[in-house]
């Protein structure tokens, strides 16, 4: 019933509203505690490579559970990292319920980073080094292509190149890699 209440105040629609103790109840109902996958864990760590702060587990306003915010050209992006659970029967096609929080997100003004488990798991390597530096390009093209231009203070093209260095950088800093 909250999700619907969401539409409704996202439609603007005329139908009645709930009774605000049922609201409140059905609100509460919809907020359930987080649990981070080790996906969800991996994305927020190469997140930090990049030179973001990311914060975890973030109620919106909304009462959605989002499993990371970071902050771009002055605007907060919400990270979702998705695992099979929220596509149909093991598919691309997300499922009902994440197209609706996706919607549902947007509708609000968020900018969302959706990061599905088949792209992420398609980063592994066996060289830390290499699967980080990969794991940070894919999450800087990521970021670069789904914000609107004016949200970077540089061209995009700098971004990206700015966030594999970044990357490169890191893994040369650590010991035993070249």
């Amino acid at each position: 019933l909250h999700q619907w209440q969401l539409w409704l105040d996202e439609r603007g629609a005329a139908w009645p509203q709930l009774p605000a103790a049922l609201r409140a109840r059905c609100r509460d109902a919809f907020r359930t505690e987080p649990h981070p996958s080790r996906s969800q864990r991996q994305v927020v760590e190469s997140l930090g490579e990049l030179g973001l702060v990311p914060r975890e587990e973030v109620r919106t306003p909304s009462g959605y559970s989002v499993d990371a915010v970071i902050a771009v050209g002055g605007r907060d992006v919400a990270v979702e990292v998705d695992g099979p659970s929220h596509f149909v029967g093991g598919s691309q096609t997300p499922t009902g319920a994440t197209t609706l929080k996706r919607r549902q997100l947007r509708a609000a003004g968020w900018l969302l980073l959706p990061v599905p488990y088949w792209e992420w798991q398609a980063l592994q390597h066996t060289d830390p080094a290499v699967r980080r530096q990969r794991r940070c390009e894919h999450l800087s093209r990521a970021l670069a292509y789904a914000l609107p231009l004016p949200a970077f203070a540089q061209p995009r093209d700098a971004f990206l190149r700015g966030a594999g260095a970044k990357a490169k950088a890191g893994a040369e800093e650590r010991p035993g890699h070249r």
